[in-house]
C-alpha cells in the first residue's frame, strides 16, 4: 500500500497518463506503445488520452519488487 501512497506524492492524481505510467515503471513511451500493440503491456489502460488507475500502477510496481526479492533469496 505505500506504493501507491508513493506516486500519489509523486503524482498527486489518481490516474496516471500513459508517459507518467512509463516513468514510474522505467519503460520508454515507444516500448509502451508496442507492448499495448502486442497485447503484452502489463498494466490495463483505458480512454482517451489513455489513463491508467495509480493503484494498478502501483501493485505491478510491488509484484515486480517480490519477483525480484524471490530471485535474490
Amino acid at each position: 500500500m505505500n506504493t501507491v501512497y508513493m506516486l500519489l506524492g509523486l503524482y498527486s492524481k489518481p490516474r496516471l497518463t500513459l508517459k507518467e505510467v512509463c516513468e514510474a515503471i522505467g519503460v520508454s513511451v515507444k516500448t509502451a506503445y508496442n507492448q499495448r500493440s502486442a497485447g503484452t503491456f502489463p498494466i490495463p489502460m483505458a480512454g482517451d488520452p489513455l489513463t491508467a488507475d495509480i493503484r494498478d500502477v502501483a501493485d505491478y510496481l510491488d509484484a515486480l519488487r517480490r519477483a525480484h526479492a524471490d530471485k535474490v533469496e
